[in-house]
């Protein structure tokens, strides 16, 4: 009887233990835990290069600030502001660009590129 009371307590021990990991392992990690990301340079000329492709205007990248950043869908959400001057000697204008990557890989999309009035 012994035997089985001890069995039964380390068969609990032994659920409680993997039920404490399975759910810390798939825990998202906070907005505000993320570190800083030095890519918001990079991305804005990719969001202006990629927008100037895809519309056939000339814009040059001017700036980015405002870089927001978030995980969504196994990736990174950036929002930014970026500025941007058409190629012309037009003055420069501030866009709001959203794009979403995964980081160190080479997928990379531009799903908004809005000017701001």
């Amino acid at each position: 009887m012994k035997s089985l009371a001890a069995v039964l307590i380390v068969l609990a021990a032994a659920a409680a233990v993997a039920a404490t990991a399975s759910a810390s392992e798939f825990k998202q990690t906070p907005v505000a835990d993320m570190p800083v990301d030095p890519r918001g340079p990079l991305l804005g000329r990719f969001a202006v290069l990629v927008y100037s492709l895809n519309r056939n205007r000339r814009l040059t990248y001017a700036g980015v600030s405002l870089v927001d950043q978030h995980p969504d869908k196994g990736g990174v959400r950036y929002q930014m502001v970026v500025t941007a001057a058409d190629a012309g000697g037009g003055a420069a204008s501030p866009y709001r660009a959203v794009v979403w990557g995964i980081p160190e890989t080479h997928a990379w999309m531009l799903l908004e590129f809005n000017r701001i009035n």
